[in-house]
């Protein structure tokens, strides 16, 4: 699927929302601006063309016209045609952003809680696709009723509307895509590991309590996440072992205990092979409060 990717911050900003009931008969009108346009049809069909290339806006359709390039209305109407639209700017122009994507994976950052910048994210919103409108068109009529009495505070909360929408896109091509049932279990698997830290890793149980082989399991884990499931649950181990290092004064005894660790070698070892300190020297250099 051809998609926008944004790497945010910044994020993509709303600048206005419509709708608009059009007879048949109507043609768009011949423009070239600096924003992106996001058209739903939610009746009808919308001919539209963008620097040469034609599109035929379906009920049920999305397109997003990109900036700096012209775009028009290539054919009238044939019947009554319902559109929202939604224009917004993206700041980040000058990187390549339209892309052939088919699969969503979801490695872990390196977060921790000590972090002062934000955290890398991404954004992926489809270039010319079938969507769900059943979630999407209550979205688009809030945002519409909010735009009516725009103040510095709705504005806010139009803004936020307006990234659940995009949310919503991008979900939905997870779930379109030919890879959904492996991401959807992977993301099952990264679940699993993630509730069940403090007990001991056990292949068997895990493919009792998810009703799957664990070499299928392991399979859709590592295409999701790029990770083995060993590597995954070690790798939210040791994040929740630094938060309890630097947030709590319990021992390394219990903190190891409720990290899931039974050897204390293994766990120092596994520790400092991730960030570079043994538990002790990172609670010392890292630990938000004192003991007096």
């Amino acid at each position: 699927m051809l998609v926008l990717e944004l790497q945010v911050p910044p994020y993509p900003l709303l600048a206005t929302v419509g709708y608009i009931l059009w007879p048949s008969g109507i043609v768009h009108t011949e423009r070239n601006f600096h924003v992106f346009d996001m058209i739903f049809c939610t009746k009808g069909t919308l001919f539209m063309e963008e620097d040469g290339v034609q599109y035929d806006i379906r009920e049920g359709m999305m397109l997003v016209l990109e900036p700096g390039k012209t775009h028009r209305g290539f054919r009238p109407t044939e019947e009554e045609t319902e559109v929202y639209w939604i224009i917004f700017q993206y700041p980040r122009l000058s990187e390549p952003i339209l892309k052939e994507k088919s699969n969503w994976q979801e490695p872990l950052l390196k977060a921790t809680n000590q972090d002062t910048e934000p955290p890398a994210a991404m954004i992926d919103i489809p270039k010319f696709a079938s969507v769900d409108m059943r979630t999407l068109v209550p979205l688009l009529k809030e945002m519409l009723r909010l735009h009516g009495v725009l103040t510095p505070y709705s504005s806010f909360e139009l803004q936020l509307l307006f990234g659940q929408l995009l949310t919503q896109l991008q979900n939905g091509m997870k779930k379109s895509s030919p890879q959904a049932r492996s991401y959807f279990i992977g993301e099952r698997v990264a679940s699993y590991l993630a509730s069940r830290l403090e007990l001991p890793f056990n292949s068997a149980e895990m493919e009792r309590d998810l009703h799957y082989h664990f070499d299928y399991l392991a399979r859709c884990l590592k295409h999701y996440s790029e990770m083995s499931p060993l590597q995954y649950r070690h790798r939210l181990q040791i994040d929740r072992a630094k938060r309890l290092l630097t947030h709590s004064d319990l021992s390394l005894t219990k903190i190891r205990e409720q990290c899931g660790f039974q050897d204390n070698n293994y766990f120092t070892r596994l520790f400092k092979r991730q960030t570079s300190y043994t538990p002790g020297e990172f609670r010392k250099q890292f630990q938000v409060f004192r003991m007096d």
